[in-house]
């Protein structure tokens, strides 16, 4: 039965790549490999407790995970256009292959791509 996929895998790693090139507003790299990758990164303003008060950002980034083998919640081997991330939560790909988690800076008060 697996070998009936086969001729989609070809076809949902050509939509990853597209997808990644064309769609991402921010590149990325894994554990210092050197290759950089696509990602959709999204900074959003939290609502919540007091937030009338406290100005907080969220950052979540989309990624297809076959290019960050080993990803997992608590990593810090992910660089944002440059800058050190620590992934705050749990990467669970879809069936596609992507996962959307959030992440903090952790270089700078006021980090961010």
């Amino acid at each position: 039965m697996a070998h009936n996929l086969v001729p989609f895998a070809a076809v949902n790693a050509l939509i990853n790549q597209g997808v990644s090139q064309l769609l991402s507003n921010a590149t990325a790299t894994w554990q210092g490999s050197g290759h950089a990758f696509g990602v959709v990164f999204k900074r959003e303003q939290a609502d919540g407790y007091m937030s009338e008060a406290v100005t907080a950002a969220i950052h979540t980034v989309s990624l297809c995970v076959a290019n960050a083998p080993g990803i997992a919640e608590g990593s810090e081997g992910l660089r944002i256009n440059g800058q050190v991330t620590r992934i705050t939560g749990p990467v669970v790909p879809d069936a596609s292959g992507w996962a959307t988690f959030p992440i903090v800076f952790t270089e700078g008060a006021h980090a961010g791509p």
